[in-house]
């Protein structure tokens, strides 16, 4: 009774790869694995959320037409450019629907977010990989391996990398006629964007999130920007109410407290700096980062990263073992940017370790 589809995809034994940490409840732990905010929502937020639950027996806005508009504000569009998705992950899920036929393929250069290779498969499409050479973006081998491919998936910055392509570089790939889509979960970190660019690009798609910067990441709210021509193929087959009425409130929210948001970016920021410089202190080789994460090559202590993620687990530290991300390796984890206090309790922790294996 399974479509042949799922069993093909069921066969390969993709699946999303799940931290063991992504619900951390024991007492005093820290979880910098996940790239969630360390500082929350703003306070704004939290009322707004607690006003909307009086009227959670109705139904949502299916248009969420107010959050269309702030987001139209915030970037600098139309709100008809804007949909919204119950987190990006409906929205890759969505586009793989809307704009690849079975057997179609997609460019998802590696290492990546794995949801583009998940949704790819599920709908019918076929991936085609391309391993970034030292996890630089090469806009030359790239462009070659568009060959055969209908739409290419791109973080920017990319997850677990940190970095992205340049405007030039995504320019010459764009004239490729390729539709392109661009993850910018991370945007507000990194202070670049193409959202506007989109909107008057037959080709380009640009996917963005509530959960990184704004810290709603448990609500899941996401939009596409794109031209309306795009938007109205990705609004024509989400389902009706697709985000809930607390997830719009509180998008809504975070929307109106804007100066709440650059102020954990600010900290992010800084942080991101003393965390890199602290790491490389310690001999390990950190990926240059425009995220609110760092990808750390972990080969110098003479351990692996599951070695080390279980050393940090023990004493309630989380970070991201890499080694189940197609293309990263075993040497690499990620490591969330938290507050201060804890990212100088993980630096300490990893002294402590290098005294251990001396």
């Amino acid at each position: 009774m399974i479509s042949k589809r799922v069993r093909e995809m069921l066969r390969s034994r993709v699946s999303y790869p799940l931290a063991r940490e992504y619900d951390i409840r024991a007492a005093g732990a820290i979880n910098l694995a996940s790239n969630e905010s360390p500082y929350g929502p703003s306070p704004r937020v939290l009322r707004a959320l607690k006003r909307e639950t009086a009227r959670a027996g109705s139904y949502p806005d299916p248009r969420a037409t107010e959050l269309k508009q702030a987001i139209g504000n915030y970037i600098g569009v139309e709100a008809n450019c804007v949909a919204i998705g119950n987190g990006s992950d409906e929205l890759v899920d969505l586009a793989c629907k809307a704009f690849l036929n079975p057997n179609e393929r997609a460019l998802i250069p590696l290492p990546t977010f794995a949801m583009y290779e998940l949704a790819c498969r599920v709908n019918g499409g076929v991936p085609k990989f391309f391993k970034l050479p030292n996890f630089e973006w090469r806009v030359t081998e790239l462009k070659r391996a568009l060959k055969g491919t209908k739409l290419v998936f791109m973080g920017r910055p990319n997850n677990p990398t940190g970095n992205g392509m340049s405007l030039r570089d995504l320019r010459g790939l764009l004239a490729s006629g390729r539709l392109i889509i661009v993850d910018e979960a991370y945007a507000e970190f990194a202070g670049y964007s193409v959202a506007k660019l989109a909107t008057k690009t037959g080709n380009l798609l640009v996917l963005r999130t509530f959960s990184k910067a704004f810290g709603l990441a448990g609500l899941r709210v996401g939009y596409a920007v794109g031209n309306p021509k795009l938007i109205g193929a990705l609004e024509g087959i989400r389902a009706p109410f697709n985000v809930n009425r607390l997830a719009q409130a509180a998008a809504f929210a975070a929307m109106r407290d804007k100066r709440y948001m650059r102020g954990v970016v600010a900290k992010v920021k800084q942080e991101r700096k003393y965390m890199r410089r602290e790491l490389a202190k310690l001999g390990f080789l950190v990926l240059p980062s425009d995220a609110n994460f760092l990808m750390v090559d972990v080969e110098s202590l003479g351990l692996d990263a599951s070695e080390i993620c279980d050393f940090l687990a023990k004493r309630k530290i989380f970070v991201r073992n890499l080694s189940n991300f197609r293309g990263a390796g075993s040497n690499y984890v990620r490591i969330t940017v938290g507050t201060p206090q804890q990212n100088e309790r993980l630096v300490k922790t990893i002294e402590k370790l290098k005294e251990v294996v001396r």
